[in-house]
């Protein structure tokens, strides 16, 4: 019997009320040649029940039982076993496009890629800040070979279900999920599949749904006393991304343009730290550049005003408002810097 066409990878915790609607858009789709690998992460509600259920009904449903792990260590169970030529990860409070499989089959068939990167759109809208739905409209656009553009301009992270992948290229470069990294573990997994990949095709078809919940890290680290968690949370990120960085020979690839990205990502929480959180934050982003590239790694950026931050950090200076602003301003544009602030 040959390999399914595409593998959906479904990490599943507690969902559900939400999982019968996800894997009945995934066994509707318009290309029947898939399987589901769904993962259930040692869910305590009724999500193992509703999965045995769905595995009876239809023979595409692979249904794994692990230890609860996280979602990383699931995705990775999952990436472990599944045989599709193409592999999209599908969160199990989202849904899906029913055409999203018959999408993915044409594009890699038409553009060879080891990567394509698809729009999506929020549920419920009004509760998506501009900045996500920005992040979930990409343009179309191909690179080949890698370009730092698709890392920080492409609108083409966060989130791993909004990119597909060739197995081929999850197996020559044992890409896996880092299962240390609690919140943005997408983030990390971008950082090291985009630069490893021969071709990656940006497309600005919307055919994903994200459920926004209230659970999430990404809404309960929005809460202020959680900011300083926050940070933590995105060095630890930083690191892993550096790491594997490193062991992959990738540190000379693009480094003024992760540090902008990096500054930008945390100036904003910099700003409003008392001076306690701020010596502690600033002095661990300070470490981590200076261990990965050496102590001048503030002077990196191509861009004044994020240089000017950078410094700052480096230091242990304080990081102003006035200083955010000028780095939204060189980074952003006014009109997002606005929608920042007011």
């Amino acid at each position: 019997m040959s390999n399914p066409k595409v593998s959906f990878i479904v990490a599943v915790y507690n969902t559900q009320e939400f999982l019968p609607r996800c894997l009945d858009s995934l066994l509707n789709q318009t290309c029947r040649d898939i399987e589901i690998v769904v993962v259930n992460d040692g869910s305590t509600d009724d999500s193992a029940a509703i999965i045995a259920a769905y595995a009876r009904k239809d023979a595409r449903v692979r249904a794994i039982t692990k230890p609860n792990g996280g979602i990383s260590s699931a995705r990775n169970a999952g990436i472990d076993i599944a045989r599709g030529e193409i592999v999209d990860f599908v969160d199990s409070d989202d849904y899906v496009e029913s055409n999203l499989a018959e999408f993915l089959v044409d594009a890699f068939a038409a553009e060879n890629p080891e990567i394509v990167v698809f729009g999506g759109v929020c549920e419920p809208a009004e509760r998506a800040s501009k900045r996500i739905r920005q992040l979930l409209s990409p343009e179309a656009r191909v690179f080949e070979p890698f370009d730092a553009a698709l890392l920080f301009s492409a609108n083409a992270q966060p989130y791993p279900w909004r990119s597909a992948y060739s197995r081929d290229l999850l197996e020559r470069e044992s890409l896996r999920f880092a299962e240390n990294v609690r919140f943005a573990e997408d983030v990390v997994f971008q950082f090291e599949s985009y630069p490893l990949s021969a071709k990656t095709v940006v497309v600005p078809d919307k055919l994903y749904h994200y459920v926004m919940q209230d659970k999430s890290l990404t809404h309960t680290f929005n809460v202020g006393a959680k900011r300083r968690d926050k940070a933590e949370a995105h060095i630890l990120m930083l690191h892993e991304i550096l790491e594997r960085w490193s062991a992959r020979g990738l540190l000379e690839l693009c480094p003024g343009e992760l540090v902008a990205w990096f500054m930008d990502l945390v100036a904003f929480d910099l700003a409003r730290f008392d001076a306690e959180d701020y010596n502690a934050v600033a002095a661990s982003i300070n470490a981590e550049f200076s261990q990965y590239f050496d102590a001048n790694w503030a002077n990196l950026p191509a861009k004044m005003a994020v240089r000017r931050v950078a410094c700052k950090a480096a230091r242990g200076s304080s990081v102003t408002l006035v200083d955010v602003v000028r780095l939204y301003l060189s980074t952003r544009g006014l009109k997002a810097c606005i929608e920042r602030f007011v």
